[in-house]
């Protein structure tokens, strides 16, 4: 994956590139996903009562345990009050 930054600087230096690699990705993506299943099982809590309060089918929940998918900020936020965390729980040890 490339990602192409404007900075805003003149234009020999305005353009950057930074390099992140799919196995850099896919680990990231596989410790979020744990963590939101690992969080949701500490309080013994189902996925198709966590997916009701959400307002989001279960399928939805359930890919984005498995890292298919990925959560918004609006339901990160949500998950945090459901599960009584701090939003940053879900990113803390990756």
């Amino acid at each position: 994956m490339v990602l192409e930054v404007s900075t805003g600087l003149s234009a020999e230096t305005e353009k950057k590139v930074a390099q992140v690699s799919d196995e850099e990705v896919k680990k990231y993506d596989s410790a979020f996903a744990g963590r939101m299943k690992s969080l949701r099982d500490e309080r013994g809590l189902k996925r198709d009562w966590v997916a009701r309060q959400l307002g989001i089918h279960y399928n939805t929940l359930k890919n984005w345990e498995l890292g298919k998918a990925h959560p918004g900020t609006k339901e990160i936020l949500a998950l945090s009050q459901i599960y009584h965390v701090e939003p940053d729980a879900f990113f803390r040890g990756l």
